[in-house]
């Protein structure tokens, strides 16, 4: 009974693919989500990761279709798995990325088990879903679909599948450290990011893709003072100190300048939710408004925005004495600041001590890597859009960039094009749910993607 349920599912949103040139054999849609299903199965919650698992999993699949591949093991049950489908090298290759490793999931508050892969109403639940297990399988089955249909390639595509994104990243980095040679020539990755947006009727109402993220800049304050018993209150209190600067810290975020990145202004107007004509300092159009500082400080108000037009601060924890009746030496701050693409990291430090203003601190760089920004007019670009507007003709496809952090950041410092975009459709709602409770992605959306990735290969095969 199963079996004949998810064949009738397959079968009736199978037609929900109308409009490409050739949509995915109804057998290769098939297999996919199931195969999607038994992916979402594998626990790869991090801490620990244990994405051995998951790498020998996609292996099978990849050794049974005849698609060149490895395991590189990292140890403690920790893998990333390359796999390659060649071309005739008469164009450089395109890569397709995406992490083995999801956020954990507390069951009680799912309303169906967070590793079931279950289907309900047309959605496949689990963790990962959406982040970022069901562009694995797009990709994957993309790869499967060419190989089958012995497609001639001018390019290489490469297929990662790394460890720990949602942590420390330690995939990304050791397959760019260990085997830069597999990564040479690569024109573009394509990386987890936006997606096609649509409406609960299922109309696309728009494409997203990420163009660049900001750098993360960890750090940690430390600040000395002279320390004693708390009875006799000290004016040269370290933890006085650490507060003083606090204030001072949000009064120097908040006088950050905006900066507009190129590209970004219907990403912005889109992003705000209600009529940017409004707002004060708005004139003409777009472009206009955002060269006024009064309109900026409009856009501003809305948080997601404001981070996107500058240089954040978040300041994200505070210890002093572990005894309440003692003065300590120290006391410590820890911030989280976020840079745009291509600002200096070493002005910023300058900026941020003089602002601060207290001799005896310590400024300590716990995390850093410079953010670059990928062309928003590149042949990757081109064909998107290509490929969507005979889809959808007049589709907006954006620009963005990302106030988190990925991998993506890790790859564009080798010089590559990296961009954001998920090849599915997805409606507001169930895009919200990664890291959330009954994550999921809906089967229609699932299988439409299968097709718009198979198309985009072929368009950049071509051009």
């Amino acid at each position: 009974m199963k079996r004949m349920l998810l064949l009738s599912l397959v079968s009736f949103l199978s037609l929900q693919t109308a409009g490409w040139a050739k949509p995915a054999p109804e057998g290769l849609q098939k297999e996919a989500l199931k195969t999607f299903q038994d992916y979402l199965r594998l626990d790869t919650s991090n801490p620990p990761g244990q994405e051995l698992k998951t790498a020998r999993f996609l292996k099978q699949i990849l050794d049974h279709e005849g698609i060149e591949n490895q395991i590189f093991d990292l140890g403690n049950h920790r893998a990333n798995l390359y796999a390659i489908l060649r071309g005739d090298g008469s164009k450089p290759p395109i890569a397709f990325l995406h992490h083995m490793d999801v956020v954990p999931a507390d069951p009680q508050f799912w309303s169906v088990p967070p590793f079931s892969g279950q289907i309900e109403k047309g959605f496949v639940y689990g963790r990962g879903a959406i982040d970022i297990k069901g562009k694995g399988m797009v990709d994957l089955f993309t790869l499967i679909r060419l190989k089958r249909e012995k497609q001639p390639l001018k390019r290489d595509l490469i297929f990662l599948a790394v460890a720990d994104e949602e942590v420390n990243s330690l995939g990304a980095r050791r397959l760019i450290h260990d085997h830069p040679e597999l990564l040479k020539k690569i024109e573009f990755l394509i990386d987890e990011g936006k997606t096609v947006t649509e409406d609960a009727q299922g109309k696309a109402l728009y494409a997203m893709v990420g163009m660049g993220e900001k750098s993360p800049l960890w750090l940690k304050l430390t600040f000395q003072g002279t320390p004693g018993h708390a009875s006799v209150p000290m004016a040269d209190n370290a933890v006085n100190r650490a507060l003083q600067a606090a204030g001072r810290i949000m009064h120097f975020a908040e006088q950050l300048p905006f900066q507009v990145l190129p590209g970004l202004e219907d990403s912005l107007r889109l992003q705000f939710g209600g009529d940017v004509t409004r707002l004060p300092g708005y004139q003409k159009d777009m472009a206009t408004s955002l060269k006024n500082p009064l309109f900026l400080k409009g856009l501003a108000q809305v948080p997601e925005l404001n981070a996107m037009l500058r240089n954040t601060i978040s300041i994200t924890g505070m210890k002093g004495s572990d005894k309440t009746n003692i003065i300590p030496n120290q006391a410590s701050l820890t911030l989280d600041c976020r840079l745009l693409p291509g600002q200096n990291k070493e002005v910023f430090l300058k900026q941020l001590n003089e602002a601060i203003g207290d001799p005896s601190v310590k400024i300590e760089v716990e995390e850093y890597y410079q953010s670059l920004f990928s062309p928003p007019d590149s042949g990757y670009m081109r064909s998107l859009k290509r490929v969507l507007h005979r889809y959808s003709p007049g589709l907006p496809v954006i620009p963005t960039i990302f106030t988190s952090s990925t991998d993506s950041s890790l790859f564009r410092a080798l010089g590559i094009n990296v961009y954001g975009f998920e090849a599915y459709r997805v409606d507001e709602a169930t895009s919200q749910r990664a890291h959330g409770n009954d994550e999921r992605l809906g089967v229609a959306g699932f299988f439409w993607g299968l097709d718009l990735l198979h198309e985009l290969v072929l368009d950049l095969n071509q051009n």
